[in-house]
């Protein structure tokens, strides 16, 4: 992959890329006695992060606190679907959702995967959207902290800037030090991840393995749709 060997910086989105977020809302559904099918849930899921985006603009301007946004994303979602759920239940379901967030895991590729930049001595890092407490705490529960940088690790209410806006890129590649087109970002979503990364002048890699389409026609990047497609290309 041209992105990685050409990188001497390579940053990852937090959810979604690093570990599955899927699971731990299957298990707040399932805790709830939600019953779906398989390929519904994910559906589902998929509606929640797209929503998720639209309200994260609105919170950002300070129009929606971050607690009625989890609210509302779960509601906006499950309405999608012909589903009626009342704020408590929403609620609810966030708080068994940030509880199944305890026992999250990296993807089985990633550990190996940043042995390998770490050989090849990459400057290694995570760019991720969120409260810092609260994103952190999903970091140390996935051990990343012993692998990567505290300095490294960068999250949008620390910084004052958030993705899709393309100056957090900018911010963190002031910090390295390192210019844009030696800098790649690996991430799973394009509005939030790949647009901002691509017109700060990054290099970047598509995780897509929830296969969603572009939503515009920014090129260049590479896309995967597993993890393990990375391995054997640091």
């Amino acid at each position: 992959m041209h992105s990685l060997k050409e990188a001497e910086a390579v940053f990852f989105d937090l959810d979604d890329t690093l570990y599955d977020q899927l699971s731990p809302f299957q298990l707040a559904l399932e805790h709830y006695d939600v019953k779906l099918q398989q390929h519904m849930i994910e559906e589902l899921f998929k509606k929640v992060r797209y929503y998720s985006d639209v309200f994260w603009k609105v919170h950002v301007k300070g129009d929606m606190s971050l607690e009625q946004l989890r609210v509302e994303r779960l509601k906006y979602a499950f309405h999608d679907f012909e589903l009626s759920l009342t704020n408590a239940q929403a609620k609810a379901i966030q708080d068994r959702y940030e509880l199944e967030q305890q026992q999250i895991r990296t993807f089985q590729e990633v550990s190996s995967f940043i042995e390998d930049l770490q050989k090849r001595k990459s400057v290694i890092g995570i760019l991720t959207n969120g409260p810092v407490e609260h994103q952190m705490k999903k970091i140390n529960v996935l051990k990343l902290n012993h692998v990567i940088k505290k300095e490294r690790i960068f999250v949008s209410d620390g910084i004052g800037i958030a993705k899709p806006d393309k100056r957090v890129f900018q911010y963190v590649q002031n910090q390295i030090k390192i210019e844009p087109e030696k800098c790649c970002y690996i991430g799973d979503t394009w509005e939030n991840d790949m647009i901002p990364a691509l017109e700060a002048g990054w290099k970047c890699i598509w995780f897509n393995h929830r296969k969603r389409e572009p939503q515009s026609p920014h090129t260049p990047y590479e896309m995967i749709l597993r993890f393990k497609d990375l391995i054997g290309h640091a």
